[in-house]
C-alpha cells in the first residue's frame, strides 16, 4: 500500500513539473516600433519584417497611419532580426536585432534624409 501510496505521488511530482516547464515556454513577448522621416513625421505602409534567427519563421506588418506596427505573441526563445523596408524612404540602419532581455521591446526606425 506504502508503495502505490509513493508511485501515485512520484507520477503526480512528474506530471506538475511537466506543467511547470511548459508553462515557461509558454510565455510570449512582443515587439513594437514606429517608423518615421528624418523629421519625425509617421511613415505609413512600410513593411516590416521579424525573423526569428533560430527557426528561421518570418512575419511581416505594415505600419498603420501612424507608422506604427506590433508583432505580439513571440517565443522569447531566440534571437529575431527586425527590417524595414519603404518605397519612398531609405534607411541607414533598416534592421534591428533583439533578444529579449524584457517582455517587450520597442524601437523607432528612422529615414534618412
Amino acid at each position: 500500500m506504502k508503495l502505490k501510496g509513493f508511485i501515485l505521488a512520484a507520477v503526480f511530482l512528474s506530471l506538475a513539473a511537466a506543467v511547470q516547464v511548459r508553462a515557461q515556454f509558454d510565455i510570449t513577448g512582443a515587439v513594437n516600433g514606429r517608423v518615421v522621416s528624418a523629421n519625425g513625421g509617421a511613415i505609413r505602409r512600410a513593411t516590416v519584417t521579424i525573423t526569428n534567427l533560430n527557426t528561421l519563421e518570418s512575419q511581416t506588418r505594415v505600419t498603420n497611419d501612424f507608422g506604427y506596427f506590433r508583432f505580439a505573441n513571440l517565443p522569447l526563445l531566440g534571437l529575431y532580426l527586425v527590417t524595414v523596408e519603404s518605397k519612398r524612404y531609405t534607411f541607414t540602419f533598416s534592421t534591428h536585432l533583439v533578444e529579449f532581455t524584457s517582455l517587450e521591446h520597442n524601437f523607432t526606425f528612422t529615414a534618412d534624409d
